[in-house]
């Protein structure tokens, strides 16, 4: 346990930089009457591989341990690793129908529209492909030709049937991973279960941030943009949210090279490879997390161009990053959000 809370304590302070405003503020969020305004409450978790850090002011009394139970609920709902999980389920169905928890069933439902939308750039049956590398073991595992080309007709978000009474059917082989919408998900069901007990929150699951409400001086939230090329605590830029998640995914966050290669963890449905677009860092502000969170893992896969595109199609605002540093936005993004470069 004591190495766990090193790590905890060492990830929490390299973790994304949130900074003082002094902007107007937002309407509709009450404090809650048990606690002052002012009042800050904070603690750290490592829940969905992930360090999950909560900032709460003027939050009544135990609040913070509904939000670890919270968490610790859906990941027992929803992981791949956890035997007897609703992913674990499906995965090991044999192509039988699963009955599974409304909201599992949901998550699938939004992830094939966003599927659908990006042209399949985003796929939560990826599972198969994932499986062949590895970016955190220290292992430098990639997979053979003939595994990559092996796994490719496994990964099809079209082949999974969603019915009725939350039943899911995926097709003998197939296996599904819900590492990139989940996160978004339950920062949104979280943020939904505090918002009017809370003067203001920031819910962070890693790359996505969910700011609740407004600060104590009612001001927005401040979220730092990580700069690709720089290390864990250096923003390339800031912009100011209420009630909005920002939801970031970068070729930066889990890699390895090889032979000179950097290969990251943000695949390519179609190749099996990691991507090799434009594109360093995707950055959508939403007031869906789940939404966000997808959409950025298929900008990094579409690259610059049609990403841009894409998003102005969904109607998303977003920051692009290329790898050569160079920072490209949405249409009114830098006055919506207060967009502050650092370099």
């Amino acid at each position: 346990m004591s190495n766990k809370c090193c790590i905890l304590l060492a990830l929490l302070l390299a973790g994304m930089l949130l900074f003082s405003s002094c902007s107007a503020g937002s309407e509709g969020v009450a404090p809650a009457p048990t606690a002052t305004a002012a009042e800050r409450t904070s603690g750290v978790g490592f829940y969905f591989d992930t360090v999950v850090t909560i900032v709460l002011y003027g939050a009544p009394e135990g609040l913070l341990d509904e939000i670890w139970a919270d968490c610790a609920r859906y990941e027992q709902l929803l992981s791949k690793t956890i035997q007897g999980s609703d992913v674990d389920r499906i995965n090991h169905a044999g192509g039988q129908p699963v009955q599974v928890d409304h909201e599992t069933w949901e998550i699938l439902r939004r992830a094939i529209e966003v599927s659908d939308s990006s042209g399949h750039a985003f796929s939560v049956t990826i599972a198969p492909l994932t499986a062949l590398w590895d970016f955190t073991g220290g292992t430098n595992r990639m997979p053979t030709d003939e595994e990559r080309l092996a796994a490719l007709p496994l990964v099809n978000d079209d082949l999974m049937i969603l019915g009725e009474n939350d039943t899911v059917t995926l097709p003998e082989g197939m296996e599904v991973d819900l590492g990139g919408i989940a996160k978004g998900y339950i920062a949104d069901q979280i943020a939904e279960a505090i918002r009017g007990r809370v003067l203001g929150a920031t819910l962070n699951f890693g790359g996505n941030v969910y700011a609740v409400g407004i600060k104590p001086d009612a001001s927005p939230f401040r979220v730092g943009i990580r700069d690709p090329q720089g290390g864990d605590n250096d923003s390339i830029a800031v912009v100011s949210v209420s009630d909005l998640s920002v939801v970031t995914s970068g070729i930066y966050e889990r890699y390895f090279e090889l032979n000179g290669v950097r290969y990251h963890h943000i695949l390519d449905p179609e190749t099996g490879i990691s991507s090799d677009s434009d594109l360093a860092s995707a950055t959508i502000i939403s007031k869906s997390s789940m939404t966000a969170d997808a959409m950025a893992t298929a900008c990094i896969v579409m690259g610059r161009d049609k990403a841009l595109q894409y998003l102005a199609e969904q109607g998303m605002d977003g920051l692009l990053i290329t790898r050569s540093g160079e920072i490209v936005t949405t249409d009114g993004f830098e006055d919506l959000y207060s967009l502050m470069r650092l370099k």
